[in-house]
């Protein structure tokens, strides 16, 4: 039998993906590991620069770059409309066509699967998903609830097979906004098998990055924090990348070998960097921009900040499964993040600290910093035992229930 053929639409893929779109991060992770468990997978996805090529293929994808980014209302509206349209074209090749976010894309992808002919039982031979996600002031339900192209996106649903979500107050507000509840499918995490970094591990890979940005550069001794995520907000320490950029020179200050990444792009890139330079610590601290692989990264640095809603949809759980000790950000967001998802034990494994006062955000970065290779040690065990209560086995079996029910599948590839 044919593997699943299977069209992802994403207004982000590649190449801005960690540290600028975090949901680009996620599908483009997404993407690549179905396509490792044997399915056939393509993106489509707008050109975000006029010199981008129209086709690229990133490991077993094949990506589509069909028109310019939409920029505004009207824009927005016509290519929503040409994105139905060359959807619609396709069909014929697919088994499923997938909305990484319950965004306007889906109401294409609705209006797609809709103009496909029924068989005899009413099943269309194209599947149509949207999923539903994120938390907080980054979620898919909170964007549908501020833009006035929301209440359209909730009708669209109606069209489509099935709606993806997260928890379970995604599917009350989608119940209560018309989206009929048998369309709901609850997504299960799954976690790799951590692996161990050796030291050699972690050098070959600082030398592969100070290669591609010398910001990167690091000593034998050195000790990476990384925060990773949209640089955007208000240029203070209200935000994410400000409460960190706050910090650095009593961080640095506290340890004299030290690297600070800050890995992002966004409107306050420039803001950054002219504050680390006043603060004086602007040698310590790199900001090189945006990764789409962020292996290396995950194997070079000690621990991750993460105080933005954006980071859960990819930094905070990336974070976990690469074995990483957290520093958290205290927000509604973050807590109910890891009530809904994890055992309760994770949230007193991670080093807190109140957004409202920059100092506790020292006073976790000591708690980590104390004991650095005995707080690596109990990330990895968490990590570990992440993988065994939430195993990939069963987000494969997911998938395959929605996108393709009859298609059995490879297993995962061992990672």
């Amino acid at each position: 039998m044919s593997a699943s053929r299977v069209m992802f639409v994403a207004r982000h893929y590649w190449p801005l993906c960690a540290g600028r779109h975090e949901a680009a991060a996620a599908t483009f992770e997404l993407t690549q590991r179905l396509a490792s468990w044997g399915m056939q997978v393509e993106v489509v996805t707008p050109r975000h620069g006029n010199t981008w090529p129209t086709e690229i293929t990133l490991g077993d994808v094949k990506v589509h770059r069909v028109a310019a980014a939409p920029r505004g209302d009207w824009s927005t509206q016509r290519y929503v409309r040409h994105l139905g349209h060359w959807l619609a074209e396709r069909m014929p090749g697919l088994d499923a066509i997938v909305c990484d976010q319950l965004r306007e894309e889906s109401r294409a992808v609705a209006t797609a699967v809709q103009s496909g002919t029924p068989d005899a039982a009413g099943v269309r031979a194209t599947v149509g998903v949207a999923m539903c996600g994120g938390w907080g002031e980054d979620s898919d339900e909170t964007w549908c609830q501020n833009t006035r192209s929301g209440r359209r996106v909730l009708q669209s649903c109606g069209g489509l097979d099935a709606v993806v979500t997260d928890h379970a107050k995604t599917d009350r507000y989608l119940v209560s906004h018309g989206v009929p509840a048998e369309k709901l499918r609850r997504r299960p995490v799954g976690f790799h098998r951590p692996v161990m970094v050796t030291n050699e591990q972690r050098m070959n890979a600082r030398r592969s990055l100070r290669g591609i940005n010398l910001d990167l550069t690091t000593d034998n001794d050195s000790r990476v924090l990384l925060w990773c995520g949209p640089m955007a907000g208000p240029a203070s320490s209200e935000s994410g990348v400000g409460a960190l950029v706050q910090s650095a020179r009593f961080l640095a200050a506290r340890d004299q070998e030290l690297r600070i990444w800050m890995l992002g792009d966004g409107q306050l890139r420039d803001w950054v960097h002219a504050e680390l330079r006043a603060e004086g610590v602007r040698s310590v601290v790199a900001i090189p921009g945006s990764f789409s692989d962020m292996t290396e990264i995950w194997r070079s640095v000690d621990a991750v900040v993460l105080n933005e809603d954006s980071q859960l949809r990819f930094t905070f759980p990336a974070s976990l499964a690469a074995g990483l000790p957290v520093i958290v950000a205290d927000h509604p967001a973050a807590r109910e993040y890891l009530q809904t998802q994890f055992d309760a034990s994770i949230l007193d494994s991670l080093a807190w600290y109140e957004p409202a006062k920059p100092s506790t955000l020292r006073k976790a970065f000591r708690s980590v910093w104390g004991d650095l290779e005995m707080a690596k040690q109990h990330a990895f065990e968490l990590a570990r035992d992440l993988s065994r209560r939430h195993p990939l086995e069963p987000e494969l079996t997911f998938w395959q229930s929605i996108l393709r029910p009859n298609q059995p599948l490879p297993n995962p590839k061992a990672s």
